[in-house]
């Protein structure tokens, strides 16, 4: 446990090791999202800076703990079953094929005369799926291109600020949505959301906006890193692609390694402690901040075997990438199947796919909490 100062957080506790952050996911009693159960009126950093428009954005699922949580969640959980993850591998499957020949025929070049894999297929490709998923028009995704390369490019309290038109116009367009859904009603879980009853309840408009915000922004961003990082990976381990290429079975477990080896997401959001009292070592204040340190703890000797080395046939393999308890990752099963989806169907086509530069020159992206390339230049051979 260490503390120090966070962008818009202030003083903020650490959990590094792989069980004070499974403890800090988990642990409901203690700690809690929802600052109210912590004597605060607000998330850290949050609503002083957001016009009253965005600032429902915050009041979210991910925002709020007990029972109001698990009204929300079953709502969204019960939508998401009427959109089975193994019925969406067969389109899944085609709209990579269709983005691997855009790609040969007309990706982007790099200096080096290689292609950049990541805007017009580690992007594209969750960003196509998710608007599929939520029943978007396929005509509209070049105007989330351009808000979603806003957010992106977030890395400092100035960025939020600069970013706001970008959520102005996103928010705007999905109330339009919405009310075109009601009126005419259309494939995908926008619709489903919608008409979604449980227990006689129903999500209010509000909460159907930052429903599919969230999903939208936060699940297309992190499968973008997911993606890109596992190709990454296996590049720069070619004993272990080897391995899966002649093994595709071996597809779940080399993205769960990625997932614990290059963890996209990096921290969770900020907790608060509920209670006084000590913690692994430290005492802890009622109304303290506290983070999960996700990328630390999946690399806890105390937990892993090796840490440091990149094994797709690694089990158990209990990361904490997309979080753990009641606020785990509500996309984490269509993440990982598009990922699984994509690699084989890469590797297959391009046997002989390698960097097109050195993996030292391969660039990283500076932004709070994520681990992300910004470029990934590939010869596409085979």
């Amino acid at each position: 446990m260490v503390r120090s100062k966070v962008l818009l957080a202030g003083q903020c506790w650490f959990a590094t090791t792989w069980q004070a952050a499974q403890d800090v996911l988990r642990d409901q009693e203690r700690f809690g999202r929802d600052p109210r159960r912590a004597g605060k009126r607000q998330l850290p950093g949050m609503k002083w800076w957001m016009p009253k428009y965005l600032s429902r954005l915050a009041n979210n699922m991910l925002a709020v703990d007990g029972a109001e949580h698990r009204r929300l969640r079953s709502l969204v959980d019960q939508a998401f079953l009427r959109q089975e993850v193994e019925a969406l591998r067969e389109p899944i499957t085609d709209i990579v094929d269709r983005l691997l020949s855009d790609i040969e025929s007309k990706g982007r070049r790099t200096e080096n005369g290689g292609v950049d894999l990541l805007p017009g297929f580690c992007r594209q490709l969750p960003l196509t799926v998710i608007c599929e998923v939520l029943g978007l028009p396929a005509e509209d995704r070049p105007k989330f291109e351009r808000w979603f390369k806003g957010f992106a490019e977030v890395r400092s309290g100035w960025g939020l600020v600069r970013m706001i038109p970008s959520l102005m116009k996103l928010l705007r367009y999905l109330d339009q949505q919405f009310k075109q859904v009601r009126r005419q009603p259309r494939a995908g879980l926008m619709t489903t959301l919608v008409q979604m009853e449980a227990d006689g309840d129903q999500l209010n408009h509000d909460e159907l906006v930052s429903i599919v915000f969230l999903l939208l922004v936060a699940g297309h961003e992190t499968t973008v890193h997911l993606l890109s990082t596992s190709i990454y990976s296996l590049l720069t381990h070619p004993e272990q692609l080897a391995q899966l290429q002649q093994d595709w079975t071996l597809a779940p477990s080399a993205v769960e390694e990625t997932l614990r080896f290059n963890s996209p997401v990096q921290m969770s959001k900020p907790r608060f402690v509920l209670k006084s009292g000590e913690f692994h070592g430290v005492q802890l204040q009622r109304g303290d901040y506290i983070l999960a340190m996700l990328g630390a703890a999946n690399a806890d000797p105390a937990k892993f075997d090796r840490p440091e080395q990149f094994d797709i046939r690694r089990a158990p393999n209990p990361h904490l990438a997309f979080g753990s308890g009641i606020h785990v990752c509500l996309g984490l099963k269509l993440a990982k199947a598009e990922t699984e989806i994509a690699l084989q169907h890469l590797f297959t086509r391009y046997p002989a796919l390698r960097l097109a530069v050195p993996p030292v020159d391969v660039p990283w992206a500076s932004r709070v909490g994520m681990r992300c390339i910004k470029q990934l230049s590939v010869q596409l051979l085979r």
